[in-house]
């Protein structure tokens, strides 16, 4: 009786284990740990806030006077939202057109705030609105950029009221605009913003010094959203993301909630607010040193702000002098050859990693290639899988071959075991050490079935990655009733594929996909050998009754590529079989 008592309680204890081993793999790459803030010296976050209610977040100097460090004031936006084409149309603005965004820049503040993705659209329905990625104060999800330049002297300059002049109505790939501004005092204020083809800006701030007196500014750039949509807070890093001081910083809204302030100096690089497949990024002259970076949250009244901002070093402008800075804004897709594009055409340092590769850099990009390359030849997706698969199986089949060759050695040598386990039965040392003798013997090494699945480990991480976070599977179909490779499998085996309405939970949301994949889990383990031991082998005869609940509800593309890897691996060990009996004849 205790004997049982102590068997269930190990089988209980290693499910336990198994759930919570594999929950773990399920939230897959948590982000590095942060590294220690830098702090910016005597940098404090502000918020001013402007007449109107509306707030322009923008950069503290470097406090030189304490007259520089003001009080931050309470975010007064407005908590009644509005449409952005009222919004918009409260104000003159410019309108922005190009192959692939639509939108307008606010003259008012200058202000990036109404930006969509015309390539790219919510839902697989023709007339889905496309992907909103910057939206003006005053709507559910307010998100922008800014530009401009701050000091510590009582200087008259632009701010997010200043309304710029332009004689420019449109800025197209062909046409940049000219905004300007002049103060009483002499300062003249010039922006030209040009964008291209794609995803990037170029904003180039100059400063015309026609006083009397020598001025010094900072320059200062910055990207800000108010509220994060539950839909953008996924398995991959979503929040803050740059590469500063030669590496790669990220904190997901979830830590920026905690810390609220971290900031950092550089020398170069790149920071941004960036999504599951979406990104506005800024990066910032790339030779430029002491450079301050930082990450804020602020909560309003408005809801949670998360802000990045950099700060150039100050520019001293003599009298009659100029002087100009230029920055360059993404905010787009995450297209990855477009990506690379820009990080070699305009030297932006490690400007890939806006993609979050995970922990396997060196397998998951090349990855990203393989399968595009792939699509590219098949025109679909789900083929270019599939083969992805079966190459992936050649590659690794002489190790596989051994490691199955190990296993039928171990079918072979089953009764003898059953033998031991009756001879020795309760001495476990003795027959422990009469196990590993008869291995010894054999020549066989019990281990080898797990150097395979060491290997595809990472191999899976990757290829998940991919699955998730590439936009060439988003809304990409494969057939039959999968529409969207980056969704999971749709069809739902305990509502009769749609046929009975009831309320079900998600974890039984079990389509077929996760049920082949589930199938060919048990017919592998039928055609391996049981471990010698009664509670791993429990364990294990569970675990594709465990793996088709868990990963039913992640990317059908993933579980396609398991359940035809696991088909695979069958042909390949049957074929072994057949030809390890026939040398045994």
């Amino acid at each position: 009786m205790e004997k049982n008592k102590s068997e269930i309680r190990n089988f209980i204890l290693a499910v336990v284990v198994s759930a919570v081993f594999l929950y773990a793999v399920d939230a897959l790459f948590p982000a590095p740990k942060a590294p220690a803030n830098v702090p910016a010296p005597a940098q404090t976050a502000q918020v001013k806030a402007s007449e109107s209610g509306e707030a322009a977040f923008t950069p503290s100097v470097l406090a030189q006077s304490s007259a520089a460090s003001q009080q931050a004031q309470a975010d007064k936006i407005p908590q009644v939202t509005q449409s952005v084409d009222d919004i918009v149309n409260e104000s003159d603005h410019i309108a922005v057109k190009t192959p692939s965004l639509s939108g307008s820049i606010r003259l008012k503040g200058a202000r990036f705030d109404n930006l969509s993705l015309i390539k790219y659209r919510e839902t697989l329905e023709a007339d889905s609105p496309f992907i909103r990625l910057f939206s003006p104060s005053g709507t559910e999800y307010p998100y922008f950029a800014e530009f401009g330049w701050t000091s510590n002297d009582a200087l008259e300059l632009p701010t997010a009221q200043t309304v710029w002049k332009t004689s420019d109505t449109e800025l197209t790939p062909a046409k940049p605009v000219t905004l300007s501004w002049e103060n009483a005092k002499g300062l003249k204020f010039i922006r030209q913003i040009a964008v291209d083809d794609n995803y990037m800006f170029t904003v180039t701030d100059r400063v015309e010094n026609n006083s009397k007196e020598a001025v010094t500014l900072f320059n200062y750039g910055l990207v800000g959203r108010t509220n994060v949509p539950e839909a953008t807070k996924g398995a991959v890093l979503e929040g803050m993301v740059g590469y500063l001081d030669n590496s790669l910083k990220e904190y997901n809204y979830a830590k920026m909630d905690k810390e609220r302030l971290v900031s950092f100096s550089t020398t170069g690089g790149w920071a941004g607010i960036t999504d599951k497949y979406w990104m506005a990024v800024l990066a910032f002259e790339q030779d430029a040193g002491n450079v301050f970076v930082k990450f804020t949250e602020n909560d309003t009244a408005a809801g949670k702000h998360y802000q990045t901002d950099f700060l150039m070093p100050p520019k001293r402008i003599e009298a009659g002098e100029a002087v100009h800075v230029s920055t360059h804004m993404f905010a787009g897709a995450k297209e990855l050859s477009l990506i690379d594009a820009y990080e070699k055409d305009l030297n932006i340092k490690r400007f890939d990693l806006t993609v979050d590769f995970g922990w396997y850099y060196f397998l998951t990009k090349p990855f990203f290639y393989i399968l595009r390359f792939f699509y590219g030849f098949f025109g679909n997706m789900g083929l270019a899988i599939l083969f992805f698969a079966f190459l992936l199986r050649l590659v690794m089949y002489p190790i596989a071959n051994k490691s199955f060759v190990n296993m039928e050695k171990m079918k072979v040598l089953g009764p003898k075991i059953n033998e031991l386990q009756q001879k020795y039965g309760e001495d476990k040392v003795t027959l422990n050490q009469q196990i590993m003798d008869l291995y010894k013997r054999e020549q066989v090494n019990p281990a080898s079935g797990c150097l395979p699945m060491l290997i595809q480990i990472p191999v899976f991480f990757s290829l998940y990655k991919v699955l998730y976070i590439s936009l060439d599977l988003r809304q990409a179909p494969f057939y039959w009733w999968i529409h969207d490779l980056s969704a999971p499998d749709p069809s739902s085996v305990f509502t009769l594929f749609g046929l009975v309405n009831w309320p079900i939970p998600d974890m039984l949301n079990i389509g077929v996909w996760p049920l082949i994949m589930g199938l060919t889990m048990w017919l592998q383990q039928k055609m391996s050998p049981a471990p010698a031991d009664k509670t791993q082998a429990r364990v294990i005869a569970f675990m594709p009754i465990f793996m088709t609940f868990l990963l039913g509800n992640l990317a059908s593309g993933l579980v396609i590529y398991w359940a035809w890897s696991n088909i695979l691996a069958i042909i390949q060990q049957r074929s072994i079989r057949s030809r390890f009996k026939a040398r045994q004849k």
